[in-house]
């Protein structure tokens, strides 16, 4: 199972299960299906060259 993190925003794959039962019991993270958590090519992008 996927949980988000929602005060980073990071997502985690949790497998054991008393883990997973303590994330569904807590407020800060929520569970997520494995394709929400691929990047966009927006979120991909390259930084932008400075000083040129």
């Amino acid at each position: 199972m996927f949980f988000k993190n929602l005060d980073s925003g990071l997502v985690w794959e949790v497998v054991d299960p008393d883990h997973i039962k303590r994330l569904k019991n807590h407020n800060n993270y929520e569970e997520v299906k494995p394709n929400e958590t691929k990047r966009s090519k927006k979120d991909k992008q390259s930084p932008e060259k400075v000083g040129e």
